[in-house]
């Protein structure tokens, strides 16, 4: 008894020791990951505005490389899931609008908002797409916001504002392009997150989103035309480096890492860490000159807050109801 209690006691330790090991691995993943993009987010912003990129060839490029390798890797992971997938005209049918108004709209608009801004501001306001995804839900399943999500809205459009006008209603304190092609990548962001909702189980994470970006840097292909903007002096050893942490960087070894931190702590947990995303992006971005104001730190940080509080799980209430001691047939014989 005395041995089995033990036994039971170790294995209750190895066990501990492991979730806890998994924990950290997620954490630290999912701070890497989100750190890889705001590193990917400066050296577009370095690539287009030091270097003179266009964002037609970057992003164009990125998407299409991105998803090869993708593509690549889930298809050894699931060579049958390849096959299903080509099968099921609806799901063909979600992975172009995912790949094509998702992925590619997203980062189009999301290079364009760099070029007439910074990588910071680009990101915050990529950032307002939570808002728009709860606003979707809410719209489409006939229901009220929740508190947190009526207060999120209010800070959202706060953020929003205080970093387009600095607190002004009369004029912009940003390129009224900037605003537009940040607001845009978010929507696009919207369909990228809840297009492929139900095919990831099916497929898993890594090849439905690899052919996603493939689809969508196919299309980019036809629409950018990257081969008209090649300019091979471009590419000094600054410009080798920022192209690798753009295009490696985020689109693959940053998803990747940010994908195991979810599979090791949860979505909930990864989204409120991934929060450093655009902090740290204002970071980078003031190391390439870019000059913040404090209206624009008090917005950014309202829409932050938007993140976090949408990324907490509800909270379960456990209501229990104390019924009056009723006693036994036996208790009542002892009593007697």
């Amino acid at each position: 008894m005395i041995r089995r209690k033990r036994d039971l006691h170790i294995q209750e330790q190895l066990a501990h020791r492991i979730v806890r090991r998994t924990t950290i691995r997620g954490v630290i993943l999912t701070v890497f990951g989100a750190v890889l993009w705001a590193l990917s987010s400066a050296c577009g912003q370095f690539l287009i505005q030091k270097k003179g990129f266009n964002p037609e060839w970057l992003s164009s490029t990125r998407i299409l490389f991105a998803g090869l390798v993708l593509t690549l890797i889930g298809v050894i992971q699931n060579r049958s899931g390849i096959k299903e997938l080509f099968k099921n005209k609806k799901d063909l049918l979600r992975l172009l609008i995912f790949g094509v108004a998702g992925y590619m709209l997203a980062q189009y608009s999301f290079l364009q908002a760099v070029e007439v801004s910074n990588a910071a501001t680009a990101t915050v306001l990529q950032y307002t797409a939570p808002i728009m995804i709860v606003a979707f839900v809410c719209v489409s399943t006939r229901r009220a916001p929740t508190l947190i999500e009526a207060v999120s809205i209010v800070l959202a459009v706060t953020g929003v504002f205080l970093l387009s006008t600095h607190g002004s209603f009369s004029n912009l304190s940003i390129d009224k392009m900037a605003l537009i092609w940040g607001l845009l990548s978010a929507v696009g962001m919207v369909f990228f997150s809840l297009m492929p909702t139900k095919m990831i189980p099916k497929y898993g994470s890594i090849l439905v989103t690899g052919l996603g970006m493939l689809t969508g840097g196919i299309v980019m292909l036809f629409i950018a035309r990257p081969w008209n903007y090649a300019d091979l002096e471009k590419f000094d050893l600054a410009g080798i480096l920022a192209y690798t942490g753009f295009a490696l960087g985020g689109a693959i070894i940053g998803y990747t890492l940010y994908t195991q931190g979810v599979a090791d702590i949860g979505s909930a947990k990864a989204s409120m860490i991934a929060s450093i995303e655009p902090v740290t992006s204002a970071v980078f971005a003031a190391f390439l000159g870019t000059m913040f104001g404090p209206l624009d730190i008090v917005g950014m940080v309202c829409i932050v807050i938007t993140i976090i509080l949408l990324s907490m799980p509800p909270k379960k209430i456990k209501i229990s109801f104390h019924h009056p001691k009723t006693t036994s047939v036996k208790e009542k014989k002892r009593e007697k």
